[in-house]
């Protein structure tokens, strides 16, 4: 796949298909990278190259510790893909699935630091400017445990920033339109209000809550019933499932759950 060999399958989505590739060069060079490629069939519907290229234009803007970085935007035999830095370690959303079943909660000072150092990297994206100086406005908008990753040497690498709205997109989402896992998404989002990064920082909010608590904060037999929870659902204090939380920690993470945007964090 142009000068990428591929190797194998590690998923695929709505819009794309990724894949584990090594790119070689002089001297005996080789050098793992993933391949996020564009579904064939799709690049022949209206509007769908556009939102890929909306992602790409984003992603090779990102250059922190905590966001994944992107090496290459490039099209092959009609195939538009990015070229992205291969990660090894684990998905949040496996560790703490693995946690619970062994009913491990994960350490309190871990947990902590791996919020903050996502957050670190949400910060980053959200005071993003372009080449003038003009703020590009980024939101997330897919916040969750599944586009965070925790590498084996300790890295926090924020993915995906597939549906994140930015001024420089031209692909506009419909009104009314949800983008985003129904269990993570802000209550203003969950009404296809419009959104901000204060949306981002209930996201992240429910991912702390969950992390610190090793419990799902909203789940519920459909998705229906977890929006309801996300606009109307009880939300216990941390310490209520876990004693031992500092009193500091149970505060940021009810700030951040907030479903006032005013009443939230203001910025990562």
């Amino acid at each position: 796949f142009d000068k990428y060999t591929l190797i194998g399958k590690l998923g695929h989505g709505g819009m794309a298909e990724v894949n584990l590739a090594v790119v070689e060069g002089k001297g005996g060079f080789r050098k793992l990278t993933v391949i996020k490629r564009l579904h064939r069939h799709l690049a022949m519907e209206p509007g769908f190259i556009d939102m890929f290229l909306d992602e790409a234009r984003l992603a090779a803007r990102l250059n922190h510790p905590h966001c994944v970085q992107t090496y290459e935007v490039g099209e092959h035999d009609d195939n538009h893909f990015l070229a992205m830095e291969y990660l090894d370690g684990q998905g949040l959303e496996r560790l703490l699935r693995i946690s619970g079943q062994q009913n491990l909660a994960m350490p309190i000072e871990e947990s902590a630091r791996l919020v903050a150092d996502a957050l670190d990297g949400l910060a980053y994206a959200h005071e993003l400017t372009d080449f003038d100086g003009t703020e590009l406005g980024v939101v997330h908008r897919d916040i969750s445990p599944q586009n965070i990753f925790i590498t084996y040497n300790g890295m926090v690498k924020l993915l995906d920033f597939g549906i994140a709205k930015a001024a420089t997109h031209v692909v506009e989402t419909k009104t009314g339109v949800i983008k985003g896992k129904y269990a993570y998404i802000a209550p203003e989002q969950a009404l296809g209000q419009q959104v901000d990064q204060r949306s981002d920082l209930w996201s992240m909010g429910v991912v702390r809550w969950e992390v610190l608590t090793g419990r799902r904060l909203f789940k519920s037999v459909n998705e229906l019933a977890t929006l309801h929870e996300t606009l109307q659902g009880d939300i216990k204090l941390p310490s209520a499932f876990r004693p031992e939380l500092p009193t500091e920690l149970d505060t940021i993470c009810m700030r951040a759950l907030q479903r006032d945007p005013a009443e939230r964090y203001q910025t990562a």
